[in-house]
């Protein structure tokens, strides 16, 4: 067995037990509940998560450029040192202006590890001889992403109902280990990217840079099929308003604080064998047919809700139905984005399409704070709805599997 084939299968095993490291998070999933305590108004709730999801646009590109010139390891350190810093910074500094900044280093997280994450699989893959199982790993790594949230939220459920004083430090210290051992775990990956020219100087490499951002995005927007695969992805999509203020609606409308661990948890539990096992359909129907449909149920799971907004307890089932279409979606259209990028800068051409989502959703986060959220649903409702009149029959008609 070569030494490459080695790393390469060394790094496969490394990704499952990173995947789920990365998912252990215990203030995340109740941070919304901490930020009312804290007196933050819905706007600065979603200023917060606009900011995150504005500096993502900002680094989408660049962060990726890195990854395809400078080689994943370096990214994918970066990206987990800046989640470790973030968890820093939300432990030590808890008020609006640290959680502003705090965000910032989130979308570094986000941004240096998308579209180089997948890359370094894919090509780890490769090296073994084995990327025709890429798309059941995805499934599988998703899986154990989700996993922990199971366990979670029970914990810091407990640890908010019997440590009241303490809940918020106790919880933001056990993100503090889990952020530095993603830190450990990714130090232990070898880099078997390539780079195919060699850096000569400074000024060299940023050119380099810059030759190969013009080059993906030449590529990403004077292809028809990818222009209009961007443009759906972004339109059809719920911008994640419902996810960022679902907990603070239901405690709003009597939802008691510590059941939020059985929330979430049952979130856990259905976006896991969602994205675990909706290959089967993806399968069957094709990727493009299973992501179509499904943003189309999830428009309908948010037009019922405006129905029913008054109770939490059907917003919650609700939410779980949404869940488990969002989770087929994001697979889906993933497959959907490497079938439609196989360039030399994969990384960098992935990400300027994840970058222009996320510039959408800052936009559209942005517009729909200063509206009521009952309302903000039906606006994002019909969005969805257009988007999917138009655009639909185009995505269904070019199957990729």
């Amino acid at each position: 067995m070569s030494l490459t084939k080695e790393k390469a299968q060394k790094n496969i095993k490394y990704y499952g037990l990173i995947n789920l490291i990365s998912g252990i998070t215990f203030l995340v999933p109740i941070i919304s509940i901490f930020y009312k305590y804290t007196g933050l108004s819905t706007f600065e709730i979603i200023l917060i998560s606009n900011i995150m999801t504005f500096w993502m646009w900002i680094f989408e590109l660049p962060t990726s450029v890195l990854g395809d010139t400078f080689g994943r390891k370096k990214s994918l350190m970066t990206s987990v040192i800046c989640n470790f810093l973030c968890t820093l910074f939300i432990l030590f500094m808890p008020n609006l202006v640290w959680f502003c900044i705090a965000a910032v280093f989130q979308a570094l997280y986000y941004s240096f590890w998308s579209g180089t994450w997948q890359a370094f699989l894919e090509e780890n893959l490769s090296q073994v001889w084995e990327k025709e199982k890429f798309w059941r790993l995805f499934g599988k790594f998703t899986f154990y992403w989700e996993f922990p949230a199971i366990i979670t939220p029970v914990m810091a459920s407990i640890i908010l109902k019997f440590a009241p004083e303490m809940w918020y430090t106790i919880l933001a210290i056990l993100d503090c280990v889990s952020a530095f051992a993603l830190v450990f775990l990714t130090y232990q990956l070898t880099e078997t990217y390539h780079i195919k020219e060699k850096i000569q100087s400074f000024k060299h490499a940023i050119q380099l840079n810059i030759d190969t951002g013009k080059s993906a995005i030449k590529e990403v927007f004077w292809d028809k099929d990818v222009r209009n695969f961007l443009i759906y992805r972004a339109l059809s999509y719920h911008v994640a308003f419902f996810d960022v203020l679902l907990l603070p609606i239901l405690s709003e409308k009597g939802m008691i604080d510590w059941v939020s661990w059985f929330i979430t948890t049952i979130f856990a539990v259905w976006s896991m064998f969602a994205s675990k096992y909706a290959y089967k359909r993806w399968e069957k129907y094709g990727y493009n047919h299973a992501w179509a449909w499904s943003t189309i149920w999830e428009a309908i799971c948010l037009i019922v809700a405006w129905i029913c907004f008054k109770s939490w307890i059907f917003l919650a089932i609700l939410y779980f139905i949404f869940s488990v279409f969002n989770w087929i979606i994001q697979p889906a259209w993933n497959h959907e984005l490497v079938y439609r990028t196989k360039w030399k800068s994969i990384a960098t051409s992935r990400s300027i399409i994840i970058s222009f989502v996320a510039l959408y959703m800052t936009f559209m986060k942005w517009i729909l704070s200063y509206i009521q959220p009952n309302l903000a649903l039906i606006i994002i409702w019909v969005i969805m709805i257009v988007a999917n009149i138009i655009f639909a029959k185009k995505m269904l008609s070019k199957r990729s599997d």
